[in-house]
């Protein structure tokens, strides 16, 4: 599905904004309700509004993220990884949801939100990092390279990626596979 306007401003992903929230967020509600349980009473309204703040930044996220995710051609490499990470970064919302109201399960959920965000963002770097999605150069160069048919240009991006993947086996902490 192609929309009339893509969530991007000015260069800027609108979705990998607003995913800061949750990633901050969740884990200073954990720390309230932590610090909840000890007895502080600051503890439990800070646990509150860390709480909804979570859940109103991923549902935020998870909103711009999905119509993000309708503006993937369905033949396109991430679409699989794009829907991975939005099922797994929904399931986050869905703790967060019963998370706000809820009182000593509060932690638990929170916990399973924090899980769930930590593995949607892994996939969502590698929507970034690997696929470019989002990525303005990244865009740029598959669309020269699928309309190229010149064995030059294709034998250039080839090298490229020969050569990044070189580098990463090479250079980096933990290449990727």
């Amino acid at each position: 599905m192609d929309l009339p306007k893509h969530p991007v401003v000015h260069g800027h992903p609108i979705h990998a904004i607003l995913s800061d929230g949750p990633v901050v967020l969740i884990p200073v509600a954990i720390a309230a309700e932590l610090w909840e349980r000890n007895g502080s009473a600051e503890g439990l309204r800070l646990g509150d509004v860390a709480t909804v703040g979570a859940f109103v930044t991923t549902l935020a996220a998870g909103l711009v993220g999905w119509i993000d995710w309708l503006t993937v051609p369905p033949d396109h490499p991430v679409r699989r990884p794009a829907t991975i990470h939005g099922l797994i970064n929904t399931t986050a919302l869905v703790a967060l949801v019963g998370a706000v109201p809820a009182g000593r399960r509060r932690l638990k959920l929170l916990a399973a939100a924090e899980m769930a965000i930590l593995v949607g963002a892994w996939i969502g770097g590698d929507l970034v990092f690997r696929h470019g999605w989002r990525v303005r150069p990244a865009e740029e160069a598959e669309i020269v390279e699928k309309r190229s048919d010149d064995t030059a240009i294709t034998a250039a991006f080839d090298e490229a990626r020969r050569a990044v993947t070189d580098f990463e086996r090479r250079k980096t902490f933990l290449p990727a596979s």
